[in-house]
């Protein structure tokens, strides 16, 4: 089996705009993840927007990385399969 590696990430619950969405640094990336799935890079023009409310918990860390791969399906179907 196959350890992979993902880079570190750090997430914090937030309003952008009043819509509730979550901030998430991803390397040298900052990401605006919506409830409703969308996704976009952080701009300079968002930050007087932004009220930024708390700590993500694993779990939620570890949903929003399944999101940003693809969902289940695509999380499924682009493992390494392999018999050592």
């Amino acid at each position: 089996m196959t350890i992979v590696t993902q880079p570190t990430i750090k997430a914090k619950y937030a309003t952008v705009y009043d819509a509730a969405c979550t901030l998430a640094q991803v390397n040298q990336g900052l990401y605006v993840i919506y409830d409703d799935g969308c996704i976009e890079e952080f701009s300079i023009e968002m930050a007087p927007f932004t009220v930024v409310l708390g700590d993500v918990t694993t779990a939620g860390t570890q949903a929003m990385w399944d999101r940003i791969a693809g969902g289940a399906a695509a999380i499924a179907c682009s493992r390494e399969e392999g018999v050592n």
